[in-house]
C-alpha cells in the first residue's frame, strides 16, 4: 500500500545533528503512528498497555508486554486475536505493532522524497511580549513523500484507517505541541479501504490518565486574511522583524504556505489566563522543571494555506485525561476553552488580528454535538464510522 503525503506544517522525525531533521526518519513516523493508534483503540474500549512502564499497563492480563510462543501455538482459537491472547498478549495495539516474542506485522519505508523548503539556517526563537521565555523551534522538513505499507489485507485496511484519521484530526512525527506534522494526502491507492475497528464489549477499559479518543475535542479554525502579511502582527513573531536571519526564514516559510503561530496561542492560553492553581497550566500544556517532566495535553498545528484558495487553517486538539488532576481541572479547563476557544474572534485576537483584517472566519469543534466531553464507546463509533464513510464517499 502506498500513500503519497504532502506536508501542511513542517514534520519532524529526529536526525544524527541535534536540532535538526537531516531526512525523514521512519522510527520518528512509527512512534506517531503507534501513539495515535493508542488513542483510537482506548476510545474504542480496545486493551492497551503502557510501554513506557516496567510492569504492563493490562491489569489483571499480563505481568509483561509479551507473547508466550508455547501458549500461543497450543491455542486451539480460530481467532488471531483470541490465540495472541491465549498466549499472553492481550495489548490490541501490540498485535499490529508488535511486542517481545511477536513482530510488527508490517513494514514500512519512505520513497519518492522532495524536499520543496530547506530551512536550515538556525531555530526560531519565538518570544511574546512581556515574556522572558519563549519557545524554541528547530528547523523541520517540508515537501512530498511516500508512505510504503507491506503487510496482510486486514492490517493494511487497519493502517489506512489510521492514517486516514491523522490525517483528519491528529499529525505526523513528533512534537505535535509544537504545530509540526500536520499533512494531507495528495495520492490514495485505489485498492485501499478503511475499516472501523472494533472491539468486543466487555473489552471495555474505564477512562484513564492515558490519551483515550473518548476525552478529546478537535478544533479547526479557517479564516480568509484581506492582506499576504497578515502574520507579521503574529505575537512572538513580530518581535523577530529586526532580526534578519529569523525574518527571512519566516518569509520563506510563508511562501511555503506555513506560518509559526502555535507559541502565539499556546502564550493566550497558558499565560493570559488567571487559573485558580499554579499546577493546572503545568498539568495542562506540559512542563519540564528538576525532575518533573509532563507532556502537553493541548496542541495546536500552524496556521497553513488551503491550496488554491486565499483561505488559512489552524488544527488541533485537547485531551483531558480521567487522572486526579484531570478529575480536580476539568471543570475549570472546559469554561476557560469554551470561553476562549468557542468563538473565531477570539482565536484571531490571540493572533493580533483585527476584525478588518480578514473577511471571513469559521470555527469548527468535534465531535460537533458533544465537545468537552468525555465520550462513550458508542460516540467514538459512531464519529470513527462518519470519518470513514466520509473519506469514501471522497474517493
Amino acid at each position: 500500500m502506498e500513500v503519497k503525503i504532502q506536508t501542511l506544517t513542517p514534520i519532524w522525525t529526529g536526525g544524527v545533528e541535534t536540532g535538526k531533521v537531516d531526512r525523514i526518519h521512519e522510527t520518528g513516523l512509527l512512534g506517531s503512528l503507534r501513539w495515535w493508534m493508542e488513542v483510537l483503540v482506548r476510545g474504542m474500549g480496545g486493551v492497551v498497555c503502557d510501554p513506557t512502564a516496567e510492569s504492563d499497563s493490562c491489569g489483571e492480563h499480563s505481568d509483561r508486554n509479551s507473547l508466550d510462543q508455547k501458549k500461543y501455538h497450543q491455542s486451539q482459537a480460530t481467532d488471531q486475536r483470541q490465540k495472541l491472547r491465549d498466549g499472553g498478549l492481550f495489548c490490541d495495539v501490540s498485535h499490529i505493532f508488535g511486542a517481545t516474542g511477536w513482530k510488527r506485522q508490517f513494514r514500512l519505508s519512505v520513497s519518492e522524497i522532495k524536499e520543496t523548503s530547506n530551512w536550515e539556517r538556525a531555530s526560531l526563537q519565538i518570544t511574546p511580549q512581556d515574556r522572558t521565555r519563549g519557545w524554541f523551534l528547530n528547523p523541520g522538513w517540508l515537501g512530498t513523500f511516500t508512505l510504503n505499507f507491506h503487510g496482510d489485507p486486514e492490517t493494511l485496511a487497519k493502517l489506512y484507517t489510521l492514517i486516514r484519521f491523522m490525517e483528519t484530526y491528529g499529525s505526523l512525527g513528533a512534537r505535535p505541541q509544537l504545530g509540526y506534522g500536520i499533512f494531507r494526502i495528495v495520492e490514495n491507492p485505489p485498492e485501499s479501504k478503511s475499516t472501523c475497528l472494533s472491539y468486543n464489549q466487555h473489552d471495555q477499559q474505564s477512562v484513564s490518565e492515558f490519551p483515550d479518543l473518548r476525552t478529546f475535542t478537535f478544533f479547526k479554525l479557517r479564516f480568509t486574511p484581506r492582506k499576504s502579511t497578515w502574520w507579521h502582527t503574529v505575537p512572538g513573531i513580530r518581535e523577530l522583524r529586526g532580526k534578519r536571519d529569523s525574518w527571512a526564514e519566516l518569509e520563506q516559510l510563508a511562501k511555503n504556505g506555513t506560518i509559526p503561530t502555535t507559541p502565539a496561542l499556546k502564550n493566550y492560553l497558558r499565560y493570559g489566563q488567571q487559573w485558580s492553581n499554579p499546577a493546572l497550566p503545568h498539568w495542562l500544556f506540559g512542563t519540564i522543571r528538576y525532575e518533573e517532566r509532563l507532556r502537553s495535553k493541548v496542541a495546536f498545528g500552524w496556521a497553513y494555506q488551503l491550496e488554491d484558495t486565499k483561505d488559512w487553517e489552524i488544527r488541533g486538539w485537547v485531551y483531558l485525561p480521567q487522572d486526579k488532576n484531570g478529575r480536580i481541572f476539568r471543570r475549570e479547563i472546559v469554561n476557560v476553552f469554551q470561553d476562549k476557544l468557542g468563538k473565531p474572534q477570539t482565536w484571531l485576537t490571540a493572533l493580533g488580528l483585527e476584525t478588518t483584517d480578514y473577511s471571513a472566519a469559521n470555527l469548527t469543534l468535534l465531535p460537533r454535538d458533544k465537545p468537552w466531553q468525555i465520550h462513550s464507546v458508542s460516540d467514538v463509533e459512531a464519529f470513527l464510522k462518519n470519518t470513514v464513510e466520509e473519506h469514501s464517499h471522497d474517493q
